[in-house]
């Protein structure tokens, strides 16, 4: 079987349904599929063939590229060159830069019968003119609409788009890093390499910068604590919005004169992004929408035994999940101060939550993953 998926970000570019993409493709091409990437760099088309040792780039069409209606007929011709038994749109609005032809292609691969399946990453809707209100609901709702198939990560956005009378399947995400260290690792040498040693509380937050994921919180935390120190494990931002975010952080670092207790590592390499997971004393994601499975950051943290502090999830299901692998703690300083407090005091505490972390990863492992898409690909 041939799957092409559709992404508007994807390794090396930063971010989270990219790394997504990529695990994916990876599992199906280990059971015996072929997996192939389409996805824009530098406004140029880029394809991907998906392989388990690192991808290959394969010759893409000339002329400028683009996830707006301009681009769609371009797109359209690309998908059918390809040939694939399955069309598969990553969808997060941020992504596709609010462009809303991504939504559209569905309508027009329909007319083909070329299968097609969507994966709701988020339920953001795209910006399209001031006021738009229940027409943004409906272009980010069209794509479920049209297509054979529509996945959702986590209980949230099932029970939203079941809301809006749409049955999707749930299949969940796995890590997005493997926990594989570095040859020789030593956990004091990479706490040294940040200007950290053994004896300082080191908090780890691990993601992309955006105003949803709360690092502000940990910074207005660290600037009342003197003794701890931030380390912002990646910390990129991708979006117009993210960008502009980020530059308020940096800001916010200058003003308080934080630049030696907050490190931001910037985008880096899985292997060392393991590294520095193990050598944060806490992983503290304060998300300000609720813990939710979708959270790759999250799972990643899971799956290295990390002791993670994070916000209480808006599902039910999902705090059933979560209850006694995590320590949730309302996004407010106060509430985070006294779990990290409380933490920091108790390595029996910590010791627990890592083994029931690692313990819970492995309910979401990527062949399962990868199983779960191919029964629902057979079966439509």
């Amino acid at each position: 079987m041939r799957i092409l998926f559709i992404t508007g970000e994807y390794p090396p570019q930063p971010g989270g349904v990219g790394d997504y993409t990529q695990r994916l493709g990876q599992a199906l091409v280990r059971n015996g599929h072929d997996a192939l990437v389409v996805t824009i760099v530098k406004r140029k088309w880029q394809l991907w063939q998906v392989t388990t040792d690192g991808d290959r780039a394969l010759p893409t069409p000339v002329g400028r590229a683009g996830w707006g209606i301009g681009s769609l007929v371009r797109l359209t011709r690309l998908v059918y060159q390809l040939r694939p038994d399955w069309c598969h749109i990553q969808y997060q609005t941020g992504a596709y830069q609010m462009k809303i032809g991504v939504n559209l292609l569905p309508l027009l691969l329909r007319r083909s019968r070329l299968p097609t399946a969507i994966t709701y990453h988020d339920l953001l809707p795209p910006y399209l003119f001031p006021k738009a209100g229940v027409v943004r609901e409906w272009v980010t709702l069209l794509p479920a609409r049209t297509v054979r198939a529509v996945i959702v990560t986590n209980p949230e956005d099932e029970t939203t788009l079941r809301a809006a009378r749409v049955r999707p399947h749930l299949i969940p995400i796995g890590a997005n890093i493997d926990p594989v260290l570095p040859e020789g690792y030593d956990r004091s040498i990479w706490r040294a390499d940040v200007g950290v040693s053994d004896e300082m509380p080191l908090i780890g937050y691990f993601g992309l910068l955006s105003p949803g994921k709360g690092v502000d919180l940990l910074i207005d935390l660290i600037a009342d604590q003197p003794a701890w120190r931030l380390l912002i494990i990646g910390g990129a931002a991708t979006s117009p919005t993210d960008r502009v975010y980020a530059k308020t952080i940096q800001q916010r670092l200058e003003t308080l004169a934080l630049r030696d207790r907050v490190i931001i590592t910037g985008h880096m390499a899985a292997e060392r992004v393991s590294a520095y997971l193990h050598a944060c004393d806490l992983i503290v994601l304060p998300f300000r929408d609720g813990a939710s499975l979708r959270r790759g950051s999250l799972l990643a943290a899971l799956a290295h035994g990390c002791a993670v502090i994070t916000t209480p999830p808006a599902s039910p299901a999902t705090a059933a999940a979560l209850t006694g692998v995590v320590h949730f703690a309302a996004a407010h300083p106060e509430s985070l101060k006294t779990a990290i407090i409380s933490l920091l005091s108790n390595p029996n505490a910590r010791l627990r939550l890592s083994e029931a972390a690692r313990q819970a990863a492995r309910r979401f492992d990527w062949q399962n993953i990868a199983a779960a898409h191919l029964e629902l690909y057979r079966s439509l």
